[in-house]
């Protein structure tokens, strides 16, 4: 007997679980921001970050994805999916009746051929399901125009959300593509909620209803603009004159300075987020001595930076693992016993691992160098605009130049930061963990060597064919104990070998308005974790929205 996983109609069900009484309101536009120093025409989902560009989620939407905050699967172009018993196959069934925005059906030939661009191409192979040393997948064939099988390379009882989340393009518009990945696809045909290009310039877009989505008589909004700010303090700006109605950035002092402009319409509110972390690279000095990255995360007062970079909103992790409270079911309370003490504040004695390793300050200027006489010298990379994790970088090396380390703040554009992780072309940079129903999901991407090259978290330079075969059991298990196992030891190994410094569990910065648009999540209405980034949440969202 095959295994279906739980939840085949949970989607459906959840989305009708919080539904205004009353027919909703059609109409009107909803306005959010996009921290950038411009947007950028291109609307290849591919290529393009969710942050900043409508491509994933609004335009182009997922077959399924994982609703975190309810531990359920949302359905969306997709009706259900069925594991084999062996954890070899796994086989989608689409809704009936998809239709592409041009009204073109949307079947699973376009699934065929968007995961054939991927077989042959790297970088439209987003989640490195066919690429890469280990490939996840062997082959796909479809059995009819809604039912497609995928086979995988190992058993895998965790595949699904990747490959469902992994772009449908419609073949009939694509195939004409010489070169997909340079592809701007400027007036994109889609399948998501909103599709429709009705403006757009370096300072902001609108993009509007799909004619033909296959949720009826959804969104009920008209369009949704996204406005170019470069910072957060221009967001907040924007929100306290009311010119936006959703927010996703961090808000100094929220209460004072957004809510009670209009207590009445103004809201906020900040579920738990991913962990975020200063990953260091090993491959270069003097961040390749484990003496010296314990001290480096002895050095750090997080309590304070929690305080005065988050204004408190923020919550110090209480563990060097890697994992904070979002995974706090998992934690394991031996590994903890053991190595919480390189998570505490304590100068006197990151000063005193620096001297045994021989990091010493050899001209006299207070900071110092290499145990062979090189300048010991750290650039701490954060994207611009990012207030709070600017100023937690700056904190950072304020914390460690009074242990005698010479650490500055570097401050790119997003789109640098990407691709400099990428290359591993940094001395450590601020970062955010991976959130999912457990936390392989993080370990994934910090440890595999799966990720190289790929997962900006595996940037760091240690690996282990241990923690790969680790990794790859969790997934051909459905044992809860033994996959806890697993973890326990996962979670050894980051604390061991601390290619991370884990910071804070950044909350999911959430701001809006219900002075014009009703139905947003709230903690009353926990529907979805707003997170504005992810693709699957924020499609959800806009089709909650609706018009007061």
């Amino acid at each position: 007997m095959n295994r279906i996983l739980p939840g085949l109609l949970s989607g459906l069900m959840l989305m009708g679980s919080s539904v205004h009484a009353e027919e909703p309101k059609k109409g009107g536009t909803v306005t959010g921001p996009v921290i950038a120093n411009t947007l950028i025409e291109n609307f290849n989902p591919y290529t393009q970050q969710a942050g900043a560009n409508p491509s994933r989620g609004f335009i182009y939407e997922p077959m399924l994805f994982q609703n975190t905050l309810r531990n359920k699967v949302e359905y969306r172009l997709a009706e259900s999916f069925e594991y084999s018993d062996d954890l070899k196959t796994i086989t989608f069934k689409l809704r009936d009746g998809l239709k592409w925005s041009d009204g073109k059906p949307l079947t699973t030939e376009d699934i065929l051929f968007s995961h054939g661009m991927a077989k042959k191409d790297a970088k439209i192979d987003v989640y490195a399901l066919w690429q890469g040393d280990k490939p996840k997948l062997s082959g796909m064939e479809a059995l009819d125009k809604q039912t497609i099988r995928f086979t995988m390379a190992e058993p895998d009882s965790s595949v699904h959300g990747l490959i469902a989340a992994h772009y449908i393009v419609p073949k009939h518009i694509w195939s004409e593509q010489k070169n997909p990945v340079e592809f701007r696809n400027k007036k994109p045909v889609g399948s998501g909620p909103l599709t429709e290009i009705k403006n757009f310039k370096p300072q902001q877009m609108i993009i509007c209803r799909n004619p033909n989505y296959w949720a009826a008589g959804k969104p009920h909004i008209d369009c949704l603009k996204l406005r170019q700010f470069k910072s957060n303090d221009q967001v907040q700006t924007a929100l306290m004159r009311g010119e936006i109605d959703w927010g996703s950035n961090f808000i100094p002092d929220v209460e004072k300075t957004f809510v009670a402009k209009d207590p009445e319409n103004n809201h906020f509110w900040y579920p738990a987020g991913p962990t975020v972390s200063i990953y260091l690279n090993t491959k270069r000095k003097p961040m390749d001595n484990l003496a010296f990255r314990q001290a480096f995360s002895m050095a750090l007062n997080r309590p304070e930076i929690v305080d005065l970079a988050t204004y408190g909103y923020a919550s110090v992790n209480p563990h060097i693992t890697g994992i904070g409270d979002f995974f706090s079911e998992w934690y394991d309370d031996e590994v903890n016993a053991k190595y919480d003490y390189l998570n505490e504040y304590n100068p006197e004695k990151a000063k005193a691992l620096l001297d045994e390793a021989g990091y010493k300050d050899i001209n006299g200027d207070g900071l110092r160098e290499n145990p062979d006489g090189s300048e010991a010298k750290i650039k701490i990379m954060v994207v611009n605009g990012w207030t709070d994790w600017v100023q937690t970088v700056q904190m950072a090396t304020e914390y460690l130049r009074e242990v005698g380390i010479d650490a500055s703040t570097r401050t790119v554009e997003i789109g640098n930061l990407i691709e400099n992780f990428k290359k591993s072309d940094f001395d450590a940079g601020i970062l955010w963990g991976d959130v999912g129903s457990t936390p392989h999901s993080v370990y994934q991407n910090v440890l595999h060597t799966k990720g190289k090259g790929v997962a900006l978290q595996a940037s760091h330079g240690i690996f282990s064919d241990e923690m790969d075969s680790l990794l790859d059991e969790f997934t051909r298990t459905t044992d809860n104990t033994r996959q806890r196992e697993i973890s326990a030891k996962l979670q050894a190994f980051v604390a061991k070998n601390l290619m991370l410094v884990p910071i804070f569990s950044n909350p999911e910065w959430y701001q809006y308005s219900t002075k014009k648009f009703a139905g947003w999540p709230t903690a009353e209405d926990p529907y979805i974790n707003p997170r504005f980034y992810d693709d699957g949440s924020r499609a959800l969202m806009i089709n909650k929205l609706y018009l007061k």
